[in-house]
């Protein structure tokens, strides 16, 4: 082969390269929805409980309520959506009281986690690496905001008992779309 062929074969190459790694990063860009919820590069979704409720019992602290699963699809255009049932607890209580907590908000990190929620099961922290450090990579689930590292959680899709025996009434949209 010449030197010209071989110029010619490297910038093809190159060219390639460059075409491969910009379509890469496209699929891996965070993704904004019109609600102005962040699902972040590196997730593969979030758990969003917007108005949890807490409850305090002397030493002992509780939080509930309902939210919002956001997944993305493998070839990372699509999202499923589907509600979700959460309950949190830890030893953090100083009274008696209940009030409106801040949103809870996780991003999910593994596969494990995903494939989890997505066949309807139930996801118990105690089962993953749960972690508030952004900078943790082997989180399974990163805390965002509205609870600390020292809260067990249990997320349970669906949003009845019904949802429960016959399965989660899942949506599938552009994610962008949310």
């Amino acid at each position: 082969m010449s030197h010209d062929q071989t110029s010619t074969v490297q910038k093809i190459f190159i060219a390639i390269l460059v075409f491969i790694s910009i379509s890469a990063n496209a699929h891996d860009a965070a993704v904004q929805t019109r609600v102005g919820r962040t699902v972040p590069a590196e997730a593969l979704g979030i758990v969003v409980i917007e108005a949890p409720r807490q409850a305090s019992l002397l030493q002992l602290r509780g939080m509930a309520g309902e939210g919002k699963v956001i997944l993305r699809s493998d070839d990372r255009q699509d999202c499923l959506t589907f509600p979700i049932r959460f309950v949190a607890g830890d030893f953090g209580g100083s009274d008696i009281s209940v009030h409106s907590a801040q949103q809870v908000r996780l991003v999910l990190k593994s596969r494990r986690v995903f494939e989890t929620l997505a066949r309807g099961d139930d996801v118990v922290s105690d089962m993953y690496r749960v972690s508030s450090h952004e900078d943790d990579a082997r989180a399974d689930i990163l805390i965002q905001t509205g609870l600390s590292d020292s809260h067990g959680f249990v997320l349970n899709p669906g949003s009845s008992i019904l949802e429960d025996l016959v399965g989660v009434k899942t949506r599938r949209t552009d994610c962008s779309e949310l």
